[in-house]
């Protein structure tokens, strides 16, 4: 089970994402060709030209929460949706953040990949009139897939949208004194104490001077999670167009994106997630694209754009393009099937159909991947660092399919990319001599460097199969003023027949530089990693402390202590884009607790920081501090035991 299946509880409202977008251009990264004015916000020209300086939010905190959100509506184990609170308590809770503890963090895995946003340290929590929290949670760190940068009327990221999908962990229930037949049905349904969530985002406003600068329109969707099922993508019958527009976006002649649905046997229900597939009007509602309607194609080769005959499909049920399925029902659509086709659902593709025309002929405007074939990993983003063996390695699986039947002994290859500068995030200014100096980056060089295991991996009888990505034992600075290296990497069948496939639906990798051992760094050893983060972060540098001078460092040692060695899930940690190698992380936190030792520990420093530290537990500041000590063994005053 998924959220896409019953039961399931839709919620919609506003989310903001405070990022910072100095990171945005990696020549930024370079700390010898830093202008200040790569900290100020774009400015455009009388001519029309645009200044980028530190793009549209250059004094970003890196935030994601939810903002005004609500369930809308919960739909029954039995299939019934409902609307109303007086048919359950479940529907009208506000859908909140974590208590007690900082916003979570969307942190892109790169600058040179900003098309797998990750969330890290978010809290889900379902809060009733009265202030209890009826259920709070962990969304588990992902980054959104099926992005597309043209799904709405606006340029770049305002026109934009995406899916996040994961599931809920530490899941804690508070129902004392709550009658809900819905949650009864939903944790009966779950498994592992878990719960699936999709989160698709859009509408965002890069309006700096606008009310509502920073936020942007989320559908949510919590349903039950399946141990046996993908976390991160729905396993199912998935719709690709076969066309691509200039921004590189999959998209059908009338629009349509990518999107997946799922054959509920159970029900006999086809479910169908729109929320991030139709295309968006001004004002970011649904376009009206004419009456269309589901269909099953009798023939699996009619292809998109085709123009058939009454006789050559089945229809199911009209296309639901109204407002109230999106922000009501999270833009999940289900169709009841008639037994009569369930032999035919096995081999034949659904299709999306348009308005029959004077003669009664019907184009097809969207269809199922040929041959219904599907193949995804789950895990798609990576970091890899030489300078730790245990980090240098990743597994991820990967799921093949056809018409949502799982595909066993389906063998997959993997092709890296070749070397690409990257142009896309590097943008020339108007005037031309405001456009950063930095050479620009070049990824997936060295080659060779990223090995698979197995290396032509077959799937088993559930369709699936556990790869590792092993990183190399030396990487350089190939990039010269960002960190290691950024690998993009296809995958697919291996045989004659690939499944199509969205447009940034592969693999990428960052493989941090191995560096030598520092067992007593000085502040010339830290200097340039905190110059580069005070030159990304104004609201940090400038707003807070600057770190890169060092008697403000030395003077807030403690604090940067702190927030240096918090876990990759902590929202707290430092830096905000989790891109911090793993001996740049002990060489920080080493000469921070060199500092501390010599100026002794602040007197306030348990009231100060000690509840901002959930992920360690009640020991907060003491813990963090003795848990330094453990994983650091050559810091001054500690014996080298006899494997350091």
């Amino acid at each position: 089970m998924s959220y896409l299946q019953f039961p399931r509880l839709a919620f919609s409202g506003l989310f903001q994402a405070d990022v910072s977008t100095v990171n945005n251009d990696p020549r930024h990264f370079d700390i010898d060709h830093f202008d200040s004015s790569f900290q100020e916000f774009q400015s455009n020209s009388a001519s029309g030209g645009t200044t980028f300086n530190g793009w549209w939010n250059p004094v970003g905190t890196g935030i994601f929460r939810f903002h005004e959100c609500a369930t809308q509506s919960i739909s029954t184990q039995a299939g019934q949706t409902q609307t109303k609170a007086s048919q359950d308590p479940a529907i009208g809770l506000t859908v909140g953040n974590a208590m007690g503890r900082a916003s979570g963090k969307l942190v892109d895995l790169d600058p040179d990949w900003q098309n797998a946003s990750c969330l890290y340290g978010l809290g889900v929590t379902l809060i009733n009139a009265n202030g209890h929290v009826i259920m709070s949670a962990d969304y588990a760190s992902n980054p959104f897939r099926d992005l597309w940068f043209t799904r709405a009327n606006s340029a770049g990221d305002m026109g934009a949208s995406a899916m996040f999908q994961s599931v809920l962990t530490n899941v804690i229930w508070n129902l004392d004194g709550i009658q809900s037949p819905f949650f009864d049905q939903l944790i009966a349904a779950t498994e592992q104490d878990m719960l699936s969530i999709r989160l698709t985002t859009y509408g965002y406003n890069m309006n700096a001077k606008a009310p509502l600068f920073g936020y942007g329109t989320v559908l949510g969707v919590i349903g039950a999670a399946k141990a046996s099922q993908p976390r991160s993508f729905i396993l199912g019958r998935r719709f690709t167009p076969t066309t691509q527009n200039a921004a590189m976006d999959l998209v059908s002649s009338n629009g349509i994106g990518c999107f997946s649905a799922q054959i509920d046997s159970t029900n006999s229900s086809l479910h169908v997630d729109l929320s991030n597939a139709l295309p968006l009007a001004k004002g970011y509602v649904v376009q009206d694209l004419g009456p269309m309607q589901f269909a099953l194609l009798k023939n699996p080769l009619t292809a998109q754009d085709d123009v058939i005959n009454a006789e050559d499909y089945i229809a199911l049920a009209a296309v639901d393009q109204s407002q109230e399925l999106q922000l009501q029902q999270g833009g999940i659509q289900s169709v009841p099937l008639p037994t009569s086709i369930n032999e035919d659902l096995h081999n034949h593709p659904l299709a999306i159909l348009s308005a029959p025309d004077a003669n009664g002929k019907m184009l097809v405007s969207v269809r199922e991947n040929l041959l219904g074939l599907e193949v995804r990993a789950d895990t798609f983003a990576f970091r890899l660092d030489p300078n730790d063996p245990h980090k240098n390695h990743a597994q991820s699986t990967f799921y093949a399919a056809c018409y949502g039947i799982p595909m066993p002994n389906a063998a997959l290859g993997f092709w890296v990319s070749g070397p690409a500068l990257d142009y896309a995030n590097t943008p020339v200014s108007a005037p031309p001599g405001t456009t950063p100096k930095a050479l620009l980056p070049v990824n997936n060089v060295p080659d060779n460097a990223i090995r698979f295991s197995p290396a032509r991996p077959v799937t088993d009888a559930e369709g699936k199969v556990q790869v590792q990505l092993h990183g190399p034992e030396e990487m350089q600075t190939p990039r010269e003023y960002i960190d290691g290296q950024l690998y993009t990497i296809s995958y697919n069948f291996a045989g004659n027949d690939p499944a199509l496939q969205q447009t940034y639906d592969k693999l990428a990798a960052v493989v941090f530089t191995k560096i030598a051992p520092c067992p007593s760094p000085t502040w010339e050893d830290i200097y340039p990693i905190l110059k580069q983060y005070a030159n990304l972060y104004p609201i940090m540098s400038q707003g807070l402390l600057d770190f890169s001078k060092k008697e403000q460092a030395d003077a807030n040692a403690f604090i940067l202590h702190f927030v240096f060695d918090k876990h990759i899930d902590d929202p707290d940690q430092m830096p905000v884009t989790r891109d911090l190698s793993s001996a740049k992380r002990t060489m920080l936190i080493r000469y921070f607790q060199q500092i501390i030792d010599s100026q002794g520990m602040p007197k306030n420093a348990m009231d100060m920081f000690g509840k901002r530290c959930p992920t360690r537990g009640g020991g907060g500041l003491a813990q963090a501090h003795q848990q330094s000590a453990a994983t650091c063994p050559n810091l001054p005053g500690k014996s080298r035991g006899p494997n350091n």
